[in-house]
């Protein structure tokens, strides 16, 4: 499954090549509905999909409507309850409902323009907002989308009034995650630009490797981080969004952008460099901090941190050892653990957000 980046480097590549393209987007999710808000399908008109909103009748129902789409030119929304009659005839037991927006995306120049400005949003991970304006009336004609900075300059076909983007930036200050918002009158789902989760990966090891890869693949910015530029490279880590050779573990997290949607990994090559990294670690807004090793080396650490002040309910929040419970042994069932443990974190993350 593409990661949010690849889905929209995929999509600019269809509409530079001038094909038009219908856009399943998930505008609100509730219950236990498989996929979160903002995640994306894309529809050739030959009826290929690139992405998933989630399988079964949802991305079903996207796909049957999609010719409808591309025949009218008119984008509209639907909303999918996975906890009615269709859903049981279909044995779906998520539950939960869904509100799915199937979008006519012609490639024009003003979408072109848009997109391509999105897209190096998302790679350079400049902060701005993707806004979407939803006409109240159902079926739509082509939406018109902007990208809103923080300086609330706009970039787009149609520039949003001063009111709308001062109501969309004050209303998104600590937003992470798409969200469907009323301002002013009128209603518009919001994309922010940067990448929701970023992994800081300490020690570029045997586990580190394969936790990078399966940390990429289901969605994470991946970080990684050693002192030894033969471990650290990209021919271990090849899709590695960035590689960081650092002079030495101490104070190596001193500049790093980390909030509470960073998680920390510390998977380094011994007990000193991980009591120091676990100890800069703990003084972060980091939203998830886990530590390889046994229980009695976590033990040893924990209580040398707490002779220099770092009090046990502190160290109590981090994951250590790390992962969950598979009995895993090899690196890579290691790696698996630790990215299912991951992916956990974030989900309670993304409810809460919800």
């Amino acid at each position: 499954m593409p990661t949010l980046k690849q889905l929209v480097k995929s999509l600019c590549g269809f509409l530079d090549a001038g094909e038009d393209l219908a856009v399943a987007t998930i505008l609100t999710r509730s219950g236990s509905a498989p996929r979160t808000a903002g995640t994306k399908m894309i529809i050739r008109a030959n009826g290929e999909i690139c992405g998933t909103i989630g399988g079964g009748l949802v991305e079903a129902r996207a796909q049957a409507t999609a010719p409808e789409i591309f025949a009218t030119h008119q984008s509209r929304t639907f909303v999918f309850d996975m906890t009615g009659d269709d859903a049981d005839s279909m044995d779906m037991i998520c539950g939960g409902e869904v509100e799915i927006l199937l979008e006519y995306v012609p490639a024009c120049e003003e979408n072109r323009i848009v997109f391509d400005a999105w897209q190096e949003a998302l790679q350079t991970g400049r902060k701005c907002l993707l806004v979407t304006p939803l006409p109240t009336e159902n079926p739509q004609s082509p939406l018109q989308r902007c990208l809103l900075h923080a300086d609330s300059t706009c970039f787009g076909p149609v520039p949003l009034p001063e009111e709308i983007r001062k109501g969309l930036l004050e209303a998104t200050r600590n937003c992470r995650y798409p969200t469907l918002l009323q301002v002013a009158g009128g209603q518009f789902f919001v994309e922010p630009s940067f990448v929701p989760a970023t992994l800081f990966l300490f020690g570029a090891g045997h586990v580190c490797q394969p936790t990078a890869a399966l940390a990429t693949m289901v969605g994470f910015n991946t970080v990684v981080f050693d002192d030894r530029a033969e471990f650290a490279n990209r021919q271990r880590f090849p899709r590695a969004d960035e590689i960081v050779v650092v002079p030495s573990y101490e104070d190596c997290m001193a500049n790093l952008d980390i909030d509470s949607h960073s998680y920390l990994v510390i998977v380094s090559r011994g007990h000193r460099h991980d009591q120091s990294l676990l100890r800069q670690a703990v003084q972060t807004d980091a939203g998830y901090i886990g530590m390889i090793g046994s229980r009695g080396k976590r033990d040893k650490i924990y209580h040398n941190l707490e002779a220099e002040g770092i009090s046990r309910e502190t160290l109590d929040k981090v994951y250590s050892p790390i992962g969950t419970a598979i009995d895993a042994e090899t690196p890579q069932e290691i790696a698996v653990s630790i990215v299912g443990e991951l992916i956990k974190v974030r989900a309670a993350l993304q409810r809460n957000h919800d």
